[in-house]
């Protein structure tokens, strides 16, 4: 059976000092998706690859992943995630996909703390790029910010 821990922001720390801790029990004390999962592997066998929006489920390049600057908050997220709330593992995907995007665009880099209200929209454009499932891509999105409100 997996540990199943509940993250509690500290409201004394920074977002950067509570990031890194969340990542941090992510990583090593979550065993959603096993205990021997390979946290540095960009491709998690049965849950899905930390990839750009757009790219190929298999045979994907190295400048198809996701920005370094937002991997380690990606895997923390989805792990996290399908431990407390369990849901489509291409959904949290396609949330993260959009924020990457969003966060590379407006302020240059892919960290996660710098998300604001023109971060969010222009994510919410993205969202909308995925045609068929944008409507699924903006739920996601919607559960991702108030995941980071939290």
């Amino acid at each position: 059976m997996s540990n199943v821990l509940q993250f509690v922001p500290k409201a004394q720390l920074t977002s950067r000092q509570n990031l890194e801790e969340f990542i941090l029990m992510c990583r090593d004390r979550l065993t959603v998706f096993g205990a021997d999962l390979d946290w540095y592997s960009h491709a998690w066998p049965q849950v899905g690859n930390f990839t750009k929006k757009d790219a190929p489920s298999r045979g994907f390049t190295p400048d198809q992943l996701l920005d370094s600057g937002i991997m380690s908050f990606a895997k923390a997220y989805v792990r996290y995630q399908q431990g407390f709330k369990p849901s489509k593992l291409k959904n949290e995907f396609k949330a993260i996909r959009c924020v990457e995007a969003a966060l590379l665009e407006i302020k240059g880099c892919a960290d996660i703390t710098q998300t604001d209200i023109s971060v969010l929209n222009a994510a919410a454009e993205v969202a909308r790029t995925y045609e068929a499932t944008s409507y699924q891509a903006g739920i996601s999105l919607v559960k991702l910010v108030e995941f980071l409100n939290e």
